[in-house]
């Protein structure tokens, strides 16, 4: 299998890393929300960390939990156009 995101294979490698580590990092938060009900374990916010910082802002709240889901749904769509157009 060839694995590649970009021709440096040492950016290459780090980038394939980052990758695995989010999603095994997805994964264990996806199985410890289901068990312990805390839906807020997969807030996008929450897991950049960016409640800490801002704690006023990206709150465990129906709000903070539909404004991460609308920012990530956005950030998506977004990278999924930039994706679209490179290779054209």
């Amino acid at each position: 299998m060839n694995f590649k995101i970009i021709q440096n294979k040492y950016l290459n490698s780090v980038l394939l890393l980052m990758l695995l580590s989010a999603s095994v990092h997805m994964i264990i938060l996806f199985f410890l929300a289901l068990s312990q009900g805390n839906l807020y374990l997969l807030n996008y916010f929450n897991i950049l960390d960016l409640d800490i910082l801002f704690p006023m802002i990206f709150n465990n709240s129906v709000l903070g939990n539909i404004v991460a889901l609308c920012f990530a749904g956005l950030l998506y769509i977004l990278i999924l156009k930039i994706s679209e157009s490179a290779h054209e």
